[in-house]
């Protein structure tokens, strides 16, 4: 290890941007990012993205930016995506990341609310989305566009600001990167949905490096480690492999298309030491792996492991219990590239069958807990099969339940607040520092935490996202022909909801009866308020009800408010939700 390398192990605190320099310092020439490029993989060294970095940098110095202003990043996986992200936090420009999926609404009120004077956009049809809301965004200055334009759009192109900070070789990086200070502004990171007021939660550089370290040493990876980043970057966990691949020295992978687009040929095309996804995603490639006759030892693997578990196998049903588990082992193992060490996911629990898998052939499965407001990774299940159960804390992490169980969350992971908003800020934090998550839990004998429910009414989606269900459910409430709303989907692949049609007025204002009439009737309606939703908050389905929802269900409160027991809904319209995700 060279002195560069030692310095950044054994410093107590180094921002992400003096980390990332001083890797490509010790390790050069090595390969850093590998991009899937239709079926091949394109290697990108430290040396390479360095200098790119550098450039970015310096091409928005070039620009006028300054230290603290704050800059957009509106894309999906790409390198630009990355060298933008480390570019403006070694600058001490806060940067925002926001999905391109996101309503023009969601857009401009995120734009306007962090002030972002530079926008990085990712192709022209985003350059030209954006123009007619430039008016609702005064602070935007500059907008780069990371694809080059094909008809002169009214954007700097990204090899241009390339071209801009190139123009500066003497300009000293150290001056940028020594100026940032741990509890500055590092980036804004917006959980609010299109229906509510920007709801911004802060990271300062120092929460970066205590999520990325979790109390330890930051130290170099093996030369041979590659992890497969199967998450949008535009999601904290996606983000966090970032940035752990940064300060590790450890060889990224960013593959093509969406995290469902995956197919297990790239993945064994790539050998990856280790991958970080959603639990869908590795549902979707076990799914892959055993389409073929390997699916048989499985279920007959599958069939003797429960035998064991509830009795005892015979000498032969032994042998042949192992021969399976190897036989599966490496089936498994070949398919994912012949090196996979560990697979690390987050955004919604395992299904406890690829939990037990995992463990039959000796694959670490690394789960991960945490807020957006704690960094995303508060504590991490290495290994845990026992449904439910999220695992033990980190070190640099405290945890507690309050008297009702709500989780409660301290440490240098945890943020400062929300941006311009003391009101919420001062809401979810107690006199003590303690940031209270609206997570219920029960903490375990051996210091693990299952989580047993929520105080605050949120669906987390598995793409990493969430929502606030109520504000939707108000929205299509507000329809005039739709009685009463409640949405599903906390957990699961997309957002649903079960509707009361208001059949009165249906029928006095459009003379409509017959059911199939009054559903297209009630889609049509859904399809519009759609149009002003995020991506990930659009209702892809709808299951019309012939009755109301009972008062265990959905309840006027004593301020007037609607109250929805979710679990309610899960148990009395099980059939109907079971029929709306049995294919998905």
């Amino acid at each position: 290890m060279s002195l560069a390398a030692k310095k950044v192990a054994d410093s107590s605190w180094w921002p992400i941007g003096k980390i990332f320099f001083r890797r490509v310092e010790e390790l050069g020439e090595r390969v850093f990012v590998r991009l899937q490029r239709g079926e091949r993989f394109t290697d990108v060294s430290w040396n390479e993205f360095g200098a790119l970095v550098a450039h970015v940098l310096l091409g928005l110095v070039t620009l006028g930016l300054v230290k603290g202003d704050m800059v957009a990043i509106i894309a999906e996986n790409r390198l630009e995506w990355l060298a933008a992200d480390l570019a403006t936090l070694a600058a001490g420009f806060a940067n925002v990341v926001i999905s391109p999926r996101v309503s023009d609404a969601s857009l401009v009120r995120i734009l306007a609310h962090s002030e972002s004077r530079c926008a990085f956009v990712e192709n022209e049809a985003l350059v030209c989305r954006l123009g007619p809301l430039r008016s609702q965004v005064p602070r935007l200055e500059h907008v780069i566009v990371m694809e080059e334009p094909e008809t002169g759009a009214p954007a700097l192109p990204f090899r241009e600001l390339l071209r801009f900070g190139a123009a500066r070789p003497g300009t000293s990086l150290d001056r940028f990167l020594d100026a940032v200070g741990e509890d500055d502004l590092a980036t804004v990171i917006y959980t609010s949905g299109s229906t509510g007021e920007p709801k911004g939660v802060m990271r300062t550089h120092k929460n970066i490096i205590a999520n990325i370290s979790s109390g330890a040493p930051i130290v170099l990876s093996p030369p041979d480690e590659l992890v497969a980043l199967i998450l949008s970057l535009n999601h904290l966990l996606g983000r966090f492999g970032f940035h752990k691949s940064v300060a590790t020295g450890r060889t990224m992978a960013l593959l093509a298309g969406s995290e469902l687009d995956v197919e297990l040929k790239a993945i064994e095309r790539l050998a990856p030491t280790s991958m970080s996804l959603v639990p869908r995603v590795l549902d979707k490639l076990s799914a892959a792996i055993f389409a073929s006759d390997a699916g048989a030892a499985w279920q007959e693997l599958e069939a003797l492991d429960q035998k064991q578990a509830s009795g005892v196998l015979d000498e032969a049903e032994r042998e042949r219990y192992e021969a399976l588990r190897r036989a599966v082992s490496e089936t498994v193992r070949r398919a994912l590239g012949g090196r996979i060490k560990y697979v690390s996911y987050g955004g919604a629990p395992m299904p406890p069958r690829l939990m037990r898998l995992f463990k039959l052939i000796g694959v670490p499965l690394l789960g991960s807990y945490g807020s957006t407001e704690c960094g995303g990774v508060t504590l991490s299940g290495l290994g845990e099969t026992r449904p439910g159960n999220l695992g033990k804390p980190f070190a640099n992490v405290e945890l507690r339940l309050a008297e009702d169980g709500e989780i409660l969350v301290r440490g240098p992971t945890v943020t400062p607040g929300y941006f311009k908003n003391p009101e919420a800020t001062a809401e979810a934090f107690d006199s003590e520092g303690w940031f209270h998550t609206g997570d219920l839990g029960v903490l375990e004998a051996d210091g693990s935490l299952c989580m047993i429910g929520r105080k605050k009414d949120v669906f987390y989606c598995i793409d990493g996202s969430n929502i606030s269900p109520s504000q939707i459910e108000l929205v299509l409430e507000s329809d005039p022909f739709i009685r009463q709303a409640v949405l599903v989907g906390d957990g699961r692949p997309f957002i649903a909801a079960l509707l009361v049609p208001d059949r009165e007025r249906i029928e006095g204002q459009l003379g409509v009866t017959e059911k199939s009439e009054v559903e297209r009737l009630v889609w049509s309606r859904v399809e519009r308020i759609n149009q002003s939703l995020d991506e990930h908050e659009k209702i892809r389905r709808i299951v019309i009800l012939e009755d109301e929802f009972p008062a265990t269900v959905r309840s006027l409160t004593p301020l007037a408010k609607i109250k929805i027991d979710r679990g309610k809904v899960e148990e009395l319209y099980a059939p109907a939700i079971a029929q709306i995700y049995g294919n998905a």
